[in-house]
């Protein structure tokens, strides 16, 4: 009976010991082990634990209950837009109803909050317009030899661009709803305009390229409803693409299209 006290108060110091060794922290389980009357109360130091969500990355505005912030993350995309057709009054006439700009870019972000995120953008644009009768009435030249067959308006931009993005539902998902709401500036590098013609029963090219008469800095309004990779985007130009003292009609300034995270 003394030996079975002995063997009893023994385990209990050693117990005792064991908990004391373990720091707090690290304390993940615990096991309960009976021998005879005694009882020994155990927890395990051994734990796994996932690295601190400050130092991870996330794309796409991901997350997962547990996150902390700010973090940062980043993402590449592609997108291809269209004007959409308003009052031809107003503006020099053009084909509707095609792709009317290609976009490659990259976003930063800042994200703040659960719901909130600040961002810049870094992006190459191509914009083509397909006119239609403006070589004939010399609108932009009056001086283009031969019948006309086809003519566009051509730019390629460098820019960028300021993002508000917040986080709308369901939170705590992969990929939320997000509302994009901002501005961006373009500078065009590149500015042509294109005519071809057919000249005695020869089909000829040519470029102008009028730099008092093409506007090189654009800016203008952006907002975009994005769900996991893709997103529909509106844009509105607050500039002229045409020297307003030399060309009375512009072109229409809103647009619209799809962008896709690469």
């Amino acid at each position: 009976m003394n030996m079975k006290k002995c063997i009893s108060k023994f385990i209990l110091f050693v117990g005792s010991i064991v908990l004391l060794a373990v720091s707090a922290d690290d304390l993940m389980s615990q096991t309960i082990i009976r021998i005879g009357d005694a009882e020994i109360q155990v927890k395990s130091p051994l734990s796994i634990s996932r690295r601190d969500s400050s130092e991870i990355r996330l794309l796409n505005g991901t997350h997962s209950e547990g996150k902390k912030y700010p973090m940062v993350y980043n993402e590449t995309f592609f997108g291809l837009g269209s004007v959409i057709p308003q009052n031809r009054n107003e503006y020099l006439d053009m084909h509707y109803g095609k792709i009317n700009s290609l976009e490659f870019g990259h976003r930063y972000f800042y994200r703040l909050s659960r719901r909130y995120s600040i961002g810049t953008t870094f992006q190459y644009t191509y914009y083509n317009y397909k006119l239609d009768g403006v070589a004939d009435a010399g609108l932009i030249r009056d001086d283009v030899p031969g019948v006309v067959r086809k003519e566009y308006y051509r730019t390629d931009n460098i820019g960028t661009g300021l993002i508000n993005r917040f986080y709308l539902f369901p939170l705590g998902k992969r990929a939320p709803f997000t509302l994009d709401i901002g501005g961006y500036a373009d500078f065009a590098f590149s500015k042509r305009y294109k005519v071809k013609t057919t000249e005695n029963g020869k089909k000829e090219k040519y470029k102008y390229r009028d730099g008092a008469r093409f506007n090189p800095f654009n800016a203008g309004l952006y907002g975009a409803l994005k769900k996991g990779d893709y997103s529909l985007y509106v844009k509105y130009r607050l500039t002229n693409l045409f020297n307003p003292d030399i060309m009375e009609l512009q072109l229409p300034e809103l647009s619209i299209g799809i962008q896709c995270v690469l």
